[in-house]
């Protein structure tokens, strides 16, 4: 019977209209609680310099992005390591022959065409990364002399691969001759290869190894393709060489030599992307936003559509005016914020070029210049990043994330809750100086992880932040 009665009570409740449901405080008028939806005001505009180094992936690639116009060039720098294996001049009394040099370069994501094969440049560089220059997407090193030119890299290399009676395909790493002729290696190969044969010592230091190799710059000649190169236990280049063992056997072997080592550790091979985003297209209104960070554009400009992209450093900047709204209202009484949604919906049909990121970030921003906020503590500066609910201040390293939902195959929206942070703008309980603006993007600027291409092609008119408020003054 309790039960029953308990059920009862709870569907008499659901009928009734929020707006009608009060509540008397002693000392105040009744509590009714409401419902806005607060329209926002939405552009592009860009960020640079953008980090790239040790990210998870690193970029290789020339582009033409098909909405904005824009041509990006990816191309990216890459230190050598030697490794444990067994050099060939351990086997000095048994003459080991050179037979090839081949790079295996993991990758997962490919943007633009997969049809035809990417072609690739490897350049030896003038000089190693530098441990103490932090790089970026803007940073470059001077190229060396070309180590393989113009080689053709299949995307399509796929192994079938049958756990528990599922059949797939899976990609395999993408495969660079540097030398391929046994009988004819090249002028490099043959200098490398006597390199290993020199060596002493049991193992190769990675200064002795910078003496003929001092590193990898990767350029693409082809366009209409860019890959996102993984780490991967697989990535390395490895020198495949065999032992006459008697004129009709042979006892093959290989040494690695390492790049992008997947264990990220602090003597882990460094590397970087260099990212170029040429915005100059006849008629774009996103020309505007070439080589200027305060610029914006529209998304009445831009056919209602704004970009938030890792890699370009494209942006969306969000202003919302009914923040000020609830501010104007929490100085006439208490206003309590019940819940704060932002809702922020894909433009359908728009991922065929670059896919959309699983999430994005807010940060705080000046409204007059785009610029990000930062905060000071002692003398270390956090980007003004909005934090997870139950925190305001960013050294608490939770930033908010606005998830990828997909309710079907064409629509999907980003969604996340910011009750809190609504609560604490209306309140005037956020750092100052209070933000004008907010940008929204896949980047995070001072943090590992992902470096990739991929966007969000934003439905302008349909951001909303929806918010459920109740307010009471006193009698």
């Amino acid at each position: 019977m309790a039960l029953l009665l308990t059920s009862a009570l709870f569907s008499l409740a659901s009928c009734e209209d929020t707006n009608e449901l009060g509540v008397d405080l002693p000392g105040t008028t009744p509590i009714n609680t409401e419902f806005e939806e607060f329209p926002v005001t939405a552009s592009t505009t860009r960020l640079d310099s953008l980090p790239t180094t040790q990210k998870d992936h690193f970029l290789v690639g020339q582009l033409q992005d098909g909405n904005t116009g824009g041509l990006l060039e990816a191309r990216s720098f890459l230190e050598v390591a030697a490794s444990t294996d067994s050099l060939p001049s351990q086997y000095a009394s048994l003459n080991p022959k050179l037979d090839s040099v081949v790079i295996l370069a993991g990758f997962d994501r490919v943007y633009g065409s997969t049809t035809a094969p990417m072609r690739l440049t490897l350049y030896d560089l003038q000089q190693p990364l530098d441990d103490f220059t932090t790089y970026n997407s803007t940073s470059t090193i001077p190229l060396g002399a070309a180590i393989a030119s113009n080689v053709a890299v299949n995307l399509n290399r796929t192994v079938r691969d049958k756990i528990n009676t599922l059949d797939s395909l899976q990609n395999l790493p993408a495969r660079i001759p540097l030398s391929a002729d046994p009988a004819n290696p090249t002028t490099w190969a043959r200098q490398l290869f006597a390199k290993l044969l020199s060596t002493s010592s049991v193992t190769l230091t990675d200064t002795d190894l910078r003496t003929v190799w001092k590193g990898i710059g990767l350029v693409a000649n082809s366009s209409g393709t860019a890959v996102g190169f993984s780490r991967s236990v697989l990535s390395s280049v490895y020198v495949y060489y065999h032992l006459p063992i008697t004129a009709s056997v042979n006892k093959r072997k290989v040494y690695r030599i390492l790049f992008g080592d997947p264990l990220q550790v602090a003597s882990s091979p460094r590397y970087f992307s260099n990212i170029r985003y040429t915005l100059n297209t006849p008629g774009s209104p996103f020309n505007a936003l070439q080589g200027n960070g305060r610029a914006q554009v529209a998304s009445t400009a831009s056919g209602d559509v704004v970009y938030s992209q890792d890699g370009t450093g494209l942006t969306t900047k969000l202003v919302i005016p009914g923040l000020d709204v609830l501010k104007a209202r929490q100085a006439q009484g208490n206003l309590i914020i019940n819940r704060a949604e932002l809702i922020v919906p894909v433009k359908s049909y728009s991922t065929a070029q670059f896919s959309a990121p699983a999430q994005l970030y807010l940060y705080e921003a000046n409204n007059d210049n785009n610029r990000i906020l930062l905060y000071n503590n002692g003398l270390l500066q956090y980007d003004r990043l909005v934090q997870q609910e139950g925190y305001l201040v960013p050294t608490a390293n939770l930033p908010q994330a606005l998830s990828l939902v997909e309710a079907n195959a064409t629509t999907k929206y980003y969604r996340t809750l910011l009750t809190g942070y609504v609560q604490a703008y209306a309140k005037g309980q956020l750092p100052a100086p209070a933000p004008t603006a907010l940008l929204l993007s896949p980047t995070r600027r001072r943090s590992g992880g992902e470096l990739t291409l991929d966007r969000a092609a934003i439905d302008a008119p349909n951001i909303k932040l929806r918010v459920y408020y109740s307010k009471t003054t006193a009698r």
